[in-house]
């Protein structure tokens, strides 16, 4: 099979099947034994064509509004490759698509020729500037645009666009079990230290970090500064009692584990499947001992927990609008309409998590998406209904920060009874 048929066939998986970009990479890899360099070529023609996928699936339907859901996907290889890629043989590309053109359209070549003399991609009619113009130039839906735009101004939506198209920084969490902090920057001249954030580094150097030898080693692994900082805020106490409720796959144990005393006596009580299994995984091949994982949801965590524990964590689901940096397709992944089912959920997760938090005890909740009705807005409705509780610190983090990320985290108080 050749490569550029190879990825048509991943791209149809993840527009039309649903099937996450990573893991229709590793199927198609997996079936097809492919050199190391055409493997590496089919990814950024994948990734690319995801990252333009808007406007330019937009500019073909334009052209051919009749063309076939297969014919649109090669042709998006074609366009993209020509434009962009240049890693495919271009007239191989134009070939695959010439299948799907019916008699009298316009030829591929002729399709995509004024593209390469400077036509824009957004059509002229589109005012600049506007949301239209933005979600084809950034790749973003235009509900999230204006949701963006509404909550945080246009200055920050823009920069939060521009940020989404580039890659995220890579910060990462030094395990302080096998170095100091001391020790760690005097040894690798390609981290840069934090502020405010001892065990994290921002990671400066030209190659992949999962290259360096402080990955390779497990002397370090990359961790949203949200996590460290929200953590910080609380009191982790494994005597006194640390559980955890989280709804999607995290990095949570990272920091756990890099943190001196170990983990031990953790309950840690994930929603679903993927998340338990995710967590057996790294508990497991980091050998990490006396942590006790269950699988059940929010109104049942009470029958996970034999008392009130000292600090709670509620890592609720959320629209993830983190991935949109991350994740070439995530921009597909995300319905808007269900956003109030998500926020109904988050607000029911962090009641019933703080009925488990004894008295002087912590409350930390996080959520990995930029959007004040899952973050600000709950912890404020939260508190009103729960005067028992303060709001010690909470932080909102925006993209195009120096350490990047869509986080939002709360950590709360609650108070102790005067007998």
């Amino acid at each position: 099979m050749t490569p550029q048929v190879l990825a048509k066939d991943i791209l149809n998986k993840i527009i039309y099947e649903n099937t996450p970009f990573s893991l229709a990479l590793k199927q198609a890899f997996k079936r097809n034994d492919l050199p190391k360099e055409d493997r590496s070529a089919v990814s950024a023609m994948v990734g690319c064509v995801l990252r333009h996928y808007l406007v330019m699936s937009n500019v073909i339907k334009n052209q051919y509004p009749d063309m076939e859901s297969l014919g649109v996907i090669a042709l998006l290889i074609a366009f993209s490759n020509a434009l962009f890629i240049k890693k495919f043989d271009q007239e191989e590309c134009n070939k695959e698509v010439e299948k799907y053109i019916k008699e009298g359209e316009v030829k591929v070549q002729d399709f995509i020729a004024p593209y390469l003399e400077d036509k824009k991609l957004v059509p002229e009619q589109i005012e600049v500037g506007s949301f239209e113009f933005l979600s084809y130039r950034y790749n973003t839906p235009v509900d999230i645009i204006k949701m963006w735009n509404k909550q945080f101004g246009h200055i920050s939506a823009n920069k939060t666009l521009r940020a989404n198209s580039k890659p995220a920084p890579t910060v990462v969490r030094i395990d302080n079990n096998l170095l100091s902090d001391e020790e760690f920057f005097a040894k690798y001249a390609d981290f840069e230290a934090i502020e405010g954030a001892p065990g994290m580094a921002l990671y400066k150097g030209e190659n992949r970090f999962k290259n360096s030898e402080v990955s390779e080693k497990g002397i370090a692994s990359p961790l949203a500064l949200a996590f460290k900082e929200m953590l910080d805020e609380g009191d982790l106490d494994p005597l006194r009692g640390i559980a955890v409720y989280a709804e999607y796959a995290n990095d949570l144990f990272i920091d756990l584990k890099a943190r001196k005393g170990g983990v031990a006596g953790v309950e840690y009580i994930a929603a679903n499947l993927s998340t338990l299994t995710n967590t057996k995984n790294f508990v497991a091949k980091n050998n990490i001992k006396g942590v006790n994982i269950y699988e059940a949801q929010a109104s049942s965590i009470i029958t996970c927990l034999s008392k009130p524990v000292h600090t709670f964590i509620v890592m609720p689901d959320s629209s993830r609008f983190n991935l949109l940096q991350l994740l070439p397709d995530y921009f597909l992944r995300f319905d808007m309409s269900k956003l109030d089912e998500l926020i109904a959920n988050q607000k029911a997760a962090l009641k019933e998590a703080s009925a488990q938090v004894e008295d002087d005890g912590y409350l930390l909740y996080l959520v990995d998406t930029l959007s004040k009705k899952e973050s600000i807005n709950i912890i404020n409705e939260f508190l009103q209904e729960n005067p028992e509780f303060t709001l010690l610190r909470d932080k909102l983090y925006f993209p195009y920060k120096k350490y990047g990320g869509s986080y939002y985290f709360a950590a709360l108080k609650k108070a102790k009874k005067n007998d």
